[in-house]
């Protein structure tokens, strides 16, 4: 049985990349997109999720965890990214192969790169969209393009984005990861003796004939006989190249995915692994920790100034008055009910309580808190106000707030 090519494989996982990225974002959860970050309100939809931008430490986590693990990767794999998953590879690979089948037809030269052309312009629009879908809903972009409403910033986006990337995928492409990514300098501060590389195998050298098929084959237009160097991608066409030299006869290819550069490998464990592993499930354990404990409502209360305090009656019953926002975070309706403590027989008024708040929305509302005088001690006695999930008793949050009296009413009598 003849063995699958590393293009083929390649080819495969572009695919299925491909359909990852362009059917994510119209899958729907909760009625929600299962992962898109929604400008406007700076939310982020994540899984049957939503985080709030008052929430940025999850942000911060997942940019650590994804941080370090692109390190620990680059340590053991070396380049393995660039070569088989990387965007700008995988859209360079495409737009390849759509030469190709422009190329494919009997028509004058002028016109089959007319076509080359559009279907390159074609592809960026496309790619372009799909960026902007984890922004904007799909469902909802698609039905403004039909409606010619889509609004000025969407459109704006979308146009820019098309035009960069068809500037990109026309005229750089492979140029942009030996010249311009950052990416390709970075990892080579973290290559050791064991990363995983493509080599050409220095004990066979004599075995070479020469065909400088691998040279040809290569996109970044190197020679990997003379070594590691840092406009190899990993793609893996040398080995393919090398191959079909060799096909037919039992020896393997002279160029094969190697640990190290073929001179002294390390022995004993990795520092380098150890430290990131270490690092990597750090940071993993406390961002499931933080997910955990999460509570998917928030609330804030702040005493109102204007009307702070005032006598109510003659029995001696002072008013304060405070403004709240409550945010219920989850993709669900929640019914919510609110208490105070800290104030003997203190009597809380609010419009409702309980009350419905639909799902990922804040409301502001009013809150007038009564305590008699002669339950007071001092001016200013602090407030626990409790916030409870009605359906789940165990989800609360509390805040506290200040109860002020005067002590002297405005004609100077004593309160």
């Amino acid at each position: 049985m003849k063995t699958m090519t590393f293009r083929t494989r390649r080819t495969i996982v572009a695919w299925l990349q491909a359909a990852l990225l362009l059917g994510l974002p119209f899958i729907r959860v909760h009625g929600e997109s299962a992962l898109r970050f929604d400008v406007p309100s700076l939310k982020l939809y994540f899984f049957g999720s939503v985080l709030w931008i008052s929430e940025a430490y999850f942000f911060l986590l997942v940019f650590l965890f994804f941080f370090i693990g692109i390190m620990l990767f680059t340590v053991l794999y070396g380049r393995f990214w660039c070569g088989w998953a990387c965007p700008q590879t995988v859209l360079s690979d495409f737009s390849t192969a759509l030469e190709r089948l422009a190329s494919g037809f009997k028509t004058p030269r002028l016109v089959r790169l007319g076509l080359s052309q559009a279907l390159l312009a074609s592809f960026s629009i496309i790619v372009a969209a799909s960026l902007i879908w984890y922004f904007v809903s799909p469902y909802d972009m698609l039905a403004d393009i039909t409606d010619n409403t889509l609004g000025t910033w969407t459109f704006g986006s979308w146009l820019f984005f098309s035009v960069l990337i068809y500037l990109d995928l026309a005229f750089v492409r492979r140029k942009f990861c030996a010249t311009v990514c950052p990416y390709a300098r970075f990892q080579s501060a973290f290559f050791d003796d064991k990363t995983l590389t493509i080599a050409f195998d220095r004990a066979r050298a004599e075995e070479c004939q020469d065909c400088w098929a691998c040279v040809r084959s290569c996109p970044a237009g190197i020679d990997i006989r003379d070594g590691l160097q840092v406009e190899c991608i990993n793609c893996a066409e040398c080995i393919d190249a090398c191959g079909r030299q060799f096909e037919g006869k039992t020896n393997a290819p002279l160029i094969g995915y190697f640990r190290g550069s073929g001179s002294s490998v390390q022995t004993g464990a990795r520092v380098r692994v150890v430290g990131l592993s270490i690092a990597l499930a750090f940071i993993a354990v406390l961002f499931a920790h933080q997910i955990y404990v999460r509570v998917p409502m928030d609330f804030w209360v702040f005493r109102d100034e204007p009307q702070s305090f005032r006598k109510t009656d003659d029995a001696g019953s002072i008013m304060n008055a405070y403004s709240m926002i409550v945010e219920n975070r989850s993709l669900n309706p929640g019914v919510f009910q609110l208490s105070i403590s800290g104030v003997k027989d203190a009597k809380l008024v609010v419009f409702s309580n309980p009350f419905l708040l639909p799902p990922d929305t804040s409301i502001k509302m009013k809150a007038y808190v009564f305590v008699k005088r002669k339950n007071l001690t001092y001016r200013a006695t602090q407030l626990r106000f409790i916030l409870e999930n009605v359906e789940s008793r165990e989800i609360r949050i509390e805040q506290e707030a200040p109860f002020i009296y005067q002590e002297q009413t405005e004609q100077g009598r004593e309160i």
